[in-house]
């Protein structure tokens, strides 16, 4: 039995990622799961108590929202994206530096990603000459 994937299966998976913000719903997601995985594992040295650990549980489930946002809804990309740009902006303070700074970085870029991209425009038919 082969595990190859299909030439028409590859090329769908491509076509859908190029339609959407794809690399700025990943960044976001990967951002919220580091902020959750930070204040759950607690790294031993920090206390992760208390309002900072209840804000990045919040924070975190945001940002993996907004990411999945981005994939699902690529309209709604601008709202998200700010949304996601001043959340990250919050977490540096709420969230103990917005995950020692990972989080905060992976949001950051994901949401300029978010607001930098520009949907493909459909090529223009052919003129035909009378």
């Amino acid at each position: 039995m082969s595990t190859a994937i299909r030439p028409g299966r590859r090329c769908g998976l491509r076509g859908w990622r190029r339609s959407r913000p794809f690399a700025a719903g990943l960044l976001l997601g990967l951002g919220g799961l580091e902020l959750i995985c930070v204040s759950w594992v607690g790294l031993g040295f920090l206390r992760f108590t208390g309002t900072a650990g209840a804000a990045s549980w919040t924070l975190g489930a945001l940002f993996f929202v907004a990411g999945v946002t981005t994939w699902h809804n690529p309209a709604l990309r601008y709202f998200s994206g700010v949304l996601a740009a001043v959340m990250s902006l919050v977490s540096l303070v709420a969230a103990n530096l917005g995950g020692l700074l990972l989080g905060f970085l992976l949001t950051a870029v994901g949401s300029a990603l978010a607001l930098a991209w520009i949907p493909q425009q459909a090529p223009a038919p052919p003129e035909q000459e009378a």
